[in-house]
């Protein structure tokens, strides 16, 4: 597929393959722009019973052939597209071969994802744009997404970062050069044989991606069952359509993600790097719980880089400490009046330099915000994780794939509620009981 890409898909051998019912490879290749969305869409692979690793940037070297989902982190969030494409092609020449594709997005349409679909597109044909996860609160209507019943560009969020931007997924593909139309959800409440008459009807057209409204649970899983076997397509979605195709592809009898060996350390560090109001209240609620002390770092004493050799800060000493003494600290990057959110990738860096004893000796790590995960496993050398399953839907379980072996516990920064890192917490806990007495 990679190798005879077609630059013109009205071509009408493609527009018969939307209709063909030839069998399909059911190994998958997840393109993700950040560390927490890519885990997201892994587990849902990962809980059907299809093994599932993350890379972080990655080496092919690193995962066996025979792995069912690869998921690669490209970490181009905050890319300009052109560099954001240039990632996705190259993560799509070093692991795509006899795969299928989905490139993972933000629900909330951030980052260049538009611009990483073009690049992909000549290669794997029609892009069948499915932003939503319903389950979630994100819905696309009329082709505009909202959050919550709220247009996306009416939020505090878009009109913080984005205002005065396109907001509509039609027209951010159209300024990226593709041919793009909506597709209404009827079409997804229907038989399936009208929504690929649709496909091949507008592929006849030189319509290169589709957007789809979808408001409901089932129109993805719509979506998912009538798109699955077809070639010369690939998906564009974040983590609701993304289950829905994994429950398609699912084995018939799955298996369980297999656990390692028995997890060194002590106690579990949680670090979160969003400042966002759930976050704040998931922070409260940890720190509410006996043996879990919450350390707020002022952003000023992460910006100054330190001193070759220097000693670690007094507050990364108390934190490793508290580790030492059986407790599970709780670190947060505070907020001041000159904290702007463009250097939240430096602020996390520095964090994790600082913190790096305490990550190692840790038996685990509770990690809020996907910059922020990234910047901790980069600083402990961690390149891959191995999916185990999720704690409650958007947080995910891994288990590091490193001699030293650390349970991992990921999390979109604006997802949950209060207790969601509790119980992320009491989950990794679980498996490090379970093991223990298991040895």
């Amino acid at each position: 597929m990679i190798d005879s890409i077609k630059n013109d898909r009205r071509d009408p051998d493609f527009c018969r393959s939307i209709r063909s019912k030839r069998p399909v490879n059911h190994h998958f290749l997840i393109i993700a722009d950040d560390l927490s969305g890519a885990a997201d869409c892994a587990v849902g692979f990962a809980t059907a019973g299809l093994e599932s690793a993350v890379l972080l940037g990655g080496d092919a070297a690193a995962i066996a052939p025979d792995t069912a989902v690869v998921t690669v982190d490209t970490d181009s969030r905050r890319d300009a597209g052109p560099a954001a494409a240039a990632k996705a092609r190259a993560t799509l020449a070093q692991h795509g071969a006899d795969r299928r594709v989905v490139k993972k997005i933000d629900s909330t349409l951030r980052g260049g994802w538009a611009a990483e679909v073009a690049a992909l597109q000549p290669a794997l044909g029609l892009a069948l744009v499915a932003p939503a996860f319903p389950g979630l609160g994100r819905t696309v209507r009329g082709g505009v997404v909202h959050v919550d019943g709220t247009p996306l560009a009416d939020t505090a969020t878009w009109r913080l970062e984005h205002a005065g931007q396109e907001s509509r997924p039609v027209r951010m593909l159209a300024a990226a050069g593709l041919r793009s139309e909506t597709v209404s959800a009827d079409l997804l409440g229907g038989p399936s044989d009208a929504l690929l008459r649709h496909l091949a009807q507008a592929c006849g057209r030189g319509c290169q991606a589709l957007v789809f409204d979808t408001e409901h649970p089932a129109h993805l899983q719509a979506l998912a069952a009538a798109t699955r076997d077809l070639p010369d397509v690939f998906w564009v979605a974040s983590a609701g359509l993304a289950r829905e195709i994994a429950r398609c592809a699912a084995p018939a009898s799955p298996a369980d993600a297999a656990d390692g060996p028995p997890v060194a350390g002590t106690g579990l560090l949680t670090v979160v790097g969003s400042l966002s109001p759930i976050a704040e209240r998931q922070i409260a609620c940890l720190g509410a719980r006996p043996g879990s002390p919450v350390h707020t770092v002022a952003p000023r004493r992460l910006r100054e880089p330190s001193a070759p050799r220097a000693a670690a800060p007094s507050w990364a000493r108390a934190i490793h400490a508290d580790l030492g003494r059986g407790l599970d600290p709780v670190v947060c990057i505070g907020a001041d009046d000159d904290l702007d959110p463009s250097e939240g990738p430096l602020l996390a860096r520095r964090l994790a330099l600082h913190l790096a004893p305490a990550m190692r000796d840790a038996a685990g790590l509770v990690l809020t915000g996907g910059e922020t995960a990234r910047a901790m496993l980069e600083q402990l050398g961690i390149a891959r994780l191995q999916v185990l399953g999720e704690s409650e839907p958007g947080v995910v379980v891994s288990r590091s794939m490193a001699p030293r072996a650390h349970y991992i516990a990921t999390k979109a920064g604006a997802f949950g509620d209060a207790g969601s890192l509790e119980r992320a917490r009491q989950n990794l806990q679980s498996r490090l009981a379970a093991a223990a007495v298991s040895s």
